[in-house]
Parts: C-alpha cells; sequence; structure tokens
C-alpha cells in the first residue's frame, strides 16, 4: 500500500463524521417532538392522536441516533487497524464503480432534502422570531 494510501480502518474512522452528526441531529429533533407532543396534551381525542404519533415517530428517530452512534464508535474505533491484503483479482470496478455512482446520488439527494428542510426551518424560525416579540 502507498504511503499515501488511508487503510479502510482509516476511512471508516474518518467518515464517522456522517453517522455522528446524524445521530446529533435525529437526538434533536426527537427532543422537539416530544416538547410538541407535550405542547399539544392530550385533551381532545385530535390532541391525543397527535401526541401519540410524535412520541412515536420521536422513539423511532431516537433509535436511528442511537444506531448511528453505534456505527461511528465502532467506525472510530477502526483507526488503527492495520491494512488488510486485498486480493486484486477479486475486484469488480464495474461493480464498484455503479456503487460509488449510487451512493453519491443518494449523498446529494440527502444534501438536497436536508437544505429544502433546513429553509423551512429558517423561515419557521423567522415567522416564530417575528411573533415573539409580540408577547
Amino acid at each position: 500500500m502507498p504511503v499515501d494510501e488511508m487503510t479502510c480502518g482509516q476511512e471508516l474512522a474518518e467518515d464517522a463524521e456522517v453517522p455522528e452528526l446524524l445521530a446529533e441531529l435525529w437526538e434533536h429533533v426527537a427532543t422537539n417532538m416530544v416538547a410538541h407532543a407535550k405542547w399539544v396534551g392530550t385533551a381532545t381525542p385530535e390532541a391525543a392522536a397527535e401526541h401519540d404519533c410524535l412520541t412515536h415517530v420521536a422513539r423511532e428517530y431516537r433509535n436511528i441516533a442511537a444506531a448511528a452512534e453505534r456505527a461511528a464508535a465502532i467506525m472510530r474505533s477502526m483507526a488503527d487497524q492495520p491494512a488488510a491484503p486485498h486480493d486484486p483479482s477479486r475486484a469488480d470496478r464495474v461493480a464498484q464503480a455503479r456503487f460509488i455512482r449510487r451512493k453519491i446520488d443518494l449523498q446529494l439527494s440527502l444534501a438536497d432534502l436536508l437544505v429544502r428542510h433546513a429553509d423551512t426551518s429558517r423561515s419557521a424560525l423567522a415567522e416564530l422570531e417575528l411573533h415573539a416579540t409580540d408577547m
């Protein structure tokens, strides 16, 4: 392996930032959902239904966050793992390229989706802050 080439473990350790940030975001969103569920309460059947759905979704978001944290911890632990030999005759370069193209498409789709959601959140925040001064 060339000196400047990272091991698979080093690459995975470096990529752990993705599940770490995903975990932080999903935990943050779950916390907001629980707060919203408490706000809406359970006084009417409609409120109780919304409360229960929000609570359930928050629990699932927290499950995703916990799984992402576990994956990130394993990935970080691989930083010092020595390089393993890779048999070049077993490499399917066409399949690898197809996989990477699809990964890039998914990454960009997720990034675009998150930006759209952030823009919506930014608008909601501006509206909230506008009315917060009325109180």
